[in-house]
């Protein structure tokens, strides 16, 4: 175990110093600036010091999640219940998060948040499938990065395969899907329009057309219409398909 904890050191010891300007938030502040994210299953967040390579809070209803306390969750335990097959893709990601944010511009480095999955042990002997969403809050003088994590139970949306990565811009950055496991990031076009992704995001609340209908002041049809659109342009054959897509590629 210390190896593994070694090896995540050493990937983040590659964060560069003085990135940006430090930023002093209370945590309270930090989850009200950033807790941004869409939420599709039951979730708990944690705040990660990668300086430190601790875990500096967990958020109570990670019970509800994985069964653990909060106290139990610590990263030696962390790694020990990832799935074997899946930790070489945990290793790989968080090396490529540090790869991918150390090459953007000041101005693009609180617009990014990176996401992957895996399979988890849970306290029952249960696995489930997890979506990590990441995003760094600040970036200490000397190296390192606070982040505020959210992880996700994917699990009833029945999602297998190798975990996949994506890079997901906010405040109108581009994004980076189901990035390779390659040194090279690839982005994609953008497969929908803005009201396309809007419906896409109703979509994947459960919101039926005619409510979408209402909440857009748009007619049925052509609310119809723009689902149709949207699964062509997927290159999906039904709506559970579209639905686990958009999330782990992280179209919403």
């Amino acid at each position: 175990m210390d190896n593994s904890i070694d090896k995540l050191r050493d990937i983040w010891d590659d964060i560069p110093e003085g990135l940006t300007e430090p930023i002093d938030l209370s945590q309270e502040e930090f989850i009200n600036r950033y807790m941004d994210v869409f939420h599709f299953g039951n979730y708990f967040y944690l705040i990660f010091n990668t300086l430190k390579a601790e875990i500096e809070y967990v958020s109570p209803s990670i019970e509800h999640v994985l069964g653990y306390t909060a106290e139990e969750f610590y990263l030696p335990f962390v790694i020990d219940r990832i799935h074997p097959e899946d930790l070489p893709y945990f290793y790989h990601y968080e090396q490529s998060a540090v790869r991918f944010f150390s090459g953007l511009t000041k101005d693009l480095v609180f617009k990014y948040k990176f996401a992957y999955d895996y399979r988890f042990k849970t306290k029952s002997g249960a696995i489930k499938r997890i979506q990590q969403q990441t995003i760094p809050l600040l970036y200490f003088p000397e190296g390192g990065v606070r982040t505020l994590t959210i992880l996700t139970d994917i699990s009833h949306l029945n999602v297998t395969g190798i975990p996949k990565l994506s890079f997901i811009g906010m405040q109108g950055a581009p994004s980076y899907y189901n990035v390779p496991l390659t040194q090279e990031f690839t982005t994609a076009n953008r497969l929908f329009t803005p009201r396309e992704r809007e419906i896409l995001r109703y979509m994947v609340q459960g919101k039926k057309s005619e409510e979408i209908a209402t909440l857009l002041g748009r007619s049925i049809f052509t609310i119809r219409n723009h689902r149709k659109n949207i699964l062509l342009k997927s290159g999906c054959k039904n709506l559970q398909e579209l639905l686990v897509k958009s999330i782990r590629e992280g179209w919403v």
